[in-house]
């Protein structure tokens, strides 16, 4: 007589996935082939995306130091006389960067500072971009700043053949003035400042700003009148395309 040992595959046995004893299900090749490729594509899409992310940040334009307008605003047209009586209009300048800002040779305080954050800015500009750049202060005080008086004040900043610095009459600088939001406290008619030789204290109040025009003419970031020359290389240069 002869034992018969239970069937594997009978009901409850190990080869019937009884409790404790189930059978591994087959992986199909395919499958894993298809995560294994879901995954490749994941680490090169990231791949793809941080080396866009890293030459965007360095051949990118740069970031403005000053504060951006947002959008741009078309810079309103004028034209006044220099220190040379040689008419400048803003318009002649179209396809160069404009350093525009408001000033007055008597000013005992930020006037000077701009000025000399100017030339200080203009010193470190490349022959190219120098040349593609226009430096313009434009008159808050019409009584004052005499043609003599503007020579000497750009002279004494060492910004003579660097910048032009416009002057007029008040019909004529009221809405340049007005267009580019300066306010000016000065008398129409003030013989203090026209006889003054020398700087005295708060002659002219005024809106102490400086705006930069791009080559197509807007208006794209403006800085404080206490602004560091660096700033303002930078803005330069991103705005220049250099």
């Amino acid at each position: 007589m002869t034992s018969t040992e239970p069937d594997d595959t009978s009901a409850g046995g190990p080869g019937a996935g009884g409790p404790g004893h189930a059978t591994p299900p087959k992986r199909n090749p395919r499958d894993a082939q298809r995560w294994l490729y879901v995954a490749l594509a994941v680490v090169v899409a990231a791949a793809v995306a941080a080396t866009a992310a890293a030459v965007r940040a360095r051949f990118g334009p740069p970031a403005l130091a000053g504060a951006v307008m947002n959008p741009p605003v078309t810079a309103y047209e004028f034209s006044l006389p220099d220190q040379d009586g040689r008419v400048v209009s803003l318009a002649a300048l179209r396809g160069k960067v404009v350093v525009l800002t408001f000033l007055y040779t008597h000013c005992p305080d930020v006037c000077p500072l701009i000025a000399d954050a100017f030339h200080a800015a203009f010193a470190q500009l490349d022959s190219g971009t120098a040349a593609r750049t226009a430096f313009m202060a434009v008159s808050v005080d019409p009584n004052g700043d005499t043609p003599e008086a503007i020579k000497g004040f750009l002279a004494g900043h060492h910004v003579q053949g660097e910048m032009s610095y416009l002057h007029g009459s008040f019909a004529q600088l009221r809405p340049v003035w007005a267009h580019y939001y300066v306010g000016s406290d000065a008398k129409e008619v003030n013989p203090e400042a026209a006889n003054a030789t020398a700087p005295t204290v708060a002659q002219v109040e005024h809106t102490a700003i400086v705006y930069l025009i791009d080559p197509a003419g807007k208006i794209k970031v403006f800085l404080a009148g206490n602004l560091d020359p660096k700033d303002l290389v930078a803005d330069i240069r991103a705005l220049a395309g250099r």
